[in-house]
């Protein structure tokens, strides 16, 4: 297949790469291992399968999703960075023996598997552009190879997002996401995806720029009007203080990237309400991910 043009790739082979790097992605979500033997041969596994499927993976993101292939590469590997922790980790770490020191290697094995899994995630999104929406894939579900049970991911049509919160608050809007979203009702679904996320972004900025300093409050709060600032506002920000983010330049525009699509620019002639999405839509929207990405980003800088 190596000789094929990537402009043409079939989409049975990509689903077949989809199917690959789950099973890869086992292999470090496995915690069963007993032993230290046992642990080194799964990861040399692991490093020997996801190598060649990296390999194979790459080019094909490259032309097919070049929207993509930044993001998609700095999972693997990145120069820009100042330093290893747990927010610029990349799987070249992992295969190179970096772990993180008074921490168990389940703990390494995790932020792997989160880089893995982003990855898989970008190459989904390449399917529908091989031209046949016929495809679902609902088909190509990951299942664990190890123990032959579905992941906790398994369906996308029974949560829209899947997080983990310890704020009260968060928990109870995504539960009310999830539930509007199970019951169809879609565009209530997305206006509280909408609040969520602008939520998030106002958590990310303050960490950095306190409201303790009453010369930081005009970034995220509307004096005028008396209220926080809308993501469109938000994302500005952090595409303008982004220096100021000790935080790999890579994520920090693929956020801005994704929620840019989100929340889409206006113009006076434009209509005040939304269009009512399909499920189908909001799943383009990569609510999760965005989600998902914050929550990381939130979580590194309150350890710094």
């Amino acid at each position: 297949m190596t000789g094929q043009n990537d402009n043409n790739v079939p989409r049975n082979e990509l689903t077949h790469l989809i199917r690959s790097g789950n099973e890869i992605l086992g292999l470090l979500e496995d915690d069963s291992t007993a032993n230290e033997h046992e642990y080194q041969k799964k990861r040399n596994m692991f490093i020997s399968d996801y190598n060649k499927w990296y390999s194979r993976c790459l080019p094909i993101v490259r032309t097919m999703m070049p929207d993509r292939s930044v993001r998609f590469e700095s999972l693997h590997h990145t120069t820009r960075r100042s330093g290893t922790n747990e927010y610029t980790y990349t799987i070249q770490d992992y295969i190179h023996g970096v772990y993180f020191n008074g921490r168990p290697k389940s703990y390494t094995d995790s932020i792997a598997a989160k880089r893995v899994r982003e990855q898989i995630s970008i190459l989904k999104d390449a399917v529908p552009r091989t031209g046949d929406f016929s495809f679902e894939m609902e088909k190509f579900v990951k299942i664990n190879p190890i123990h032959r049970q579905p992941s906790n991911a398994i369906s996308k049509h029974a949560k829209l997002v899947d997080a983990e919160f310890n704020d009260e608050h968060y928990v109870l809007m995504k539960n009310e996401i999830n539930s509007t979203f199970k019951r169809g009702s879609l565009f209530a679904a997305f206006v509280l995806s909408r609040e969520l996320i602008r939520n998030l972004l106002l958590d990310m900025i303050r960490l950095r720029f306190p409201p303790s300093l009453p010369e930081y409050l005009y970034l995220y709060y509307d004096m005028q009007n008396n209220c926080h600032k809308e993501i469109r506002a938000l994302i500005g920000v952090i595409d303008e203080k982004k220096d100021d983010f000790d935080l790999n330049p890579d994520a920090l525009e693929h956020l801005i990237e994704m929620i840019d699509v989100f929340e889409p620019k206006t113009r006076p002639s434009s209509h005040s309400f939304l269009t009512v999405p399909t499920r189908e839509h909001l799943e383009e929207y990569k609510i999760e991910e965005i989600v998902d990405l914050l929550i990381d980003i939130i979580d590194f800088m309150k350890k710094q």
